[in-house]
């Protein structure tokens, strides 16, 4: 029998579901309360004792993008092991994440609202970016072990994320490109790879 706390979790997930729904396809200034209490099949009463206003609706939707980065928060530096491999399984790792319809999905949703107003993805995110903190930290541990030439780590990390992201995530969430095939994707992991090593690689 489905406990009192899972039965919650559940319909605050409903609820979530059909407002990333709805902001997606009318915008968030045009999404009412009542239109996600339907889209939920729940009573506005219900969508109000989880989310008091339309705001904490969608920082809740802006935490749940925060939760689908946790997996790329640690990424440990072997020292002798091989940077292709370690970095092929980085860039799998993360061509992973920004490529499922479920982060795409996210994304749209909470771009074009921090694109209007930068303070508020000043006050929800901070400054710190959550998918390439794991890559700068081992970065940095790679450059301290001198397997890869001084370098800004910070920079360096967003250079490798973005030969990934310029085809496996801004392609499809600004202009709704087909996702590439498995092959393809593949190729343009081992091209960032390969291009990032070529600048920064000491070995």
């Amino acid at each position: 029998m489905d406990s009192q706390p899972e039965r919650k979790r559940g319909k605050r997930d409903l609820i979530l579901d059909a407002a990333i729904q709805e902001f997606r396809t009318l915008g968030f200034d045009n999404t009412s309360m009542d239109r996600v209490a339907e889209v939920a099949n729940v009573s506005k009463r219900t969508v109000y004792n989880h989310f008091p206003s339309k705001e904490v609706l969608f920082e809740a939707i802006v935490n749940r993008l925060v939760e689908r980065c946790e997996g790329m928060q640690h990424f440990d530096f072997e020292l002798e092991r091989p940077l292709e491999a370690q970095l092929l399984e980085i860039g799998r790792r993360y061509g992973e994440l920004v490529s499922s319809d479920d982060f795409r999905n996210l994304a749209r949703v909470i771009l074009p609202r921090f694109l209007q107003n930068p303070e508020l993805a000043q006050r929800l995110m901070g400054e710190k970016n959550l998918l390439e903190q794991a890559i700068i930290s081992w970065i940095e541990a790679a450059v301290n072990s001198q397997r890869l030439k001084p370098c800004e780590p910070s920079m360096a990390a967003t250079q490798f994320v973005g030969l990934i992201s310029n085809f496996l995530f801004w392609p499809q969430v600004l202009s709704s490109d087909p996702t590439p095939s498995e092959e393809e994707t593949q190729t343009v992991i081992q091209s960032a790879v390969a291009m990032f090593l070529g600048h920064y690689s000491n070995d």
